[in-house]
């Protein structure tokens, strides 16, 4: 398999069109029909089908398109890579995060790496739960901050963090806010917001109610922990959430009460395949340790080696 039919087949998802990736791809529109055939030939997989006027991803193409875009924005990321070793500069630290951690965890311990490491560079993604382990198996990042869970992938390094309660978040005048803790059943007497299906955090919420024997009716479900938080605060519904997610809106307008009976969320640290520790990496952590420390203090057990 060459790199051009890879390139092809990205530009084919991106632009919907052979006619489009053609002229993208600067070939014609029979050769860029040929690279697609061909690939598919060669994976014995159907990538395309045809709806109206336009190419969409079988679920196999998807699939691939998924793994396909992991090597070519690898390759994407070469000349940056060769021109800093030719510079004898550092060489950028990539960084990624769950969305629900990036403005309350890992924009402010970023503000504390750069005051240790002036000249360090760096790049920060925000991904979902489902993408997060293989962009990292596929060596597309240096370090990245989430949620626990069974790894997929044994060559990824998985290193505990810190753990801390889930907390029900509800909009401020809310019934509940007069509870010293909220148990499921109290939970599915008012609109719940939830995650989606096949997120972390949705197992999550299910397993707290089926451990109750409750049955888990969410009025509203939404792919963002940020964006439920938010919806929690405009009065739409109540949610399970980490203290740390819920600094992500103002703090006037929720209250956090415990989950009865409680349940722990365990955060963690993940490092690619080969991962070697620099002196960057570990500033790195230890920043990100110390933010955790000082945003959540004795709601927050630090599970991890930030020395």
């Amino acid at each position: 398999m060459n790199i051009k039919k890879l390139r092809c087949f990205r530009a084919v998802v991106i632009h919907g069109s052979l006619v489009a990736a053609a002229d993208v791809m600067n070939l014609s529109q029979p050769a860029t029909s040929r690279l697609i055939s061909t690939l598919e030939d060669e994976l014995k997989l159907k990538l395309f089908k045809r709806e109206k006027r336009r190419l969409v991803l079988t679920p196999e193409g998807k699939e691939f398109y998924r793994e396909a875009e992991k090597i070519l924005a690898n390759l994407d990321d070469l000349p940056r890579i060769v021109q800093e070793i030719k510079d004898g500069g550092t060489r950028t630290l990539r960084i990624v995060a769950l969305a629900r951690l990036a403005n309350s965890l890992v924009s402010p311990a970023l503000a504390r790496f750069v005051a240790e490491n002036p000249e360090q560079r760096f790049s920060v993604d925000v991904r979902g739960h489902r993408d997060i382990e293989q962009w990292v198996a596929g060596r597309h990042y240096d370090i990245a901050v989430a949620l626990t869970r069974p790894c997929n992938h044994p060559s990824v390094i998985q290193r505990p963090f810190f753990d801390t309660d889930a907390m029900v978040m509800v909009p401020k005048g809310h019934p509940l806010e007069l509870l010293e803790s909220v148990t499921a059943e109290q939970m599915a007497e008012h609109d719940i917001i939830a995650l989606a299906p096949g997120l972390r955090p949705r197992f999550q919420m299910e397993e707290i109610f089926h451990s109750a024997g409750v049955e888990l009716s969410c009025k509203i479900e939404t792919t963002s922990s940020v964006l439920a938080c938010q919806m929690v605060v405009e009065g739409l519904g109540v949610t399970i959430i980490d203290r740390l997610a819920a600094l992500a809106v103002d703090e006037s307008r929720y209250s956090l009460l415990p989950l009865n009976p409680s349940y722990r969320l365990q955060f963690v640290l993940l490092f690619p395949p080969g991962f070697e520790e620099t002196p960057a990496t570990k500033s790195l952590v230890r920043c990100l340790s110390d933010q955790v420390s000082e945003s959540l203090g004795e709601h927050a057990v630090m599970t991890g080696d930030a020395d």
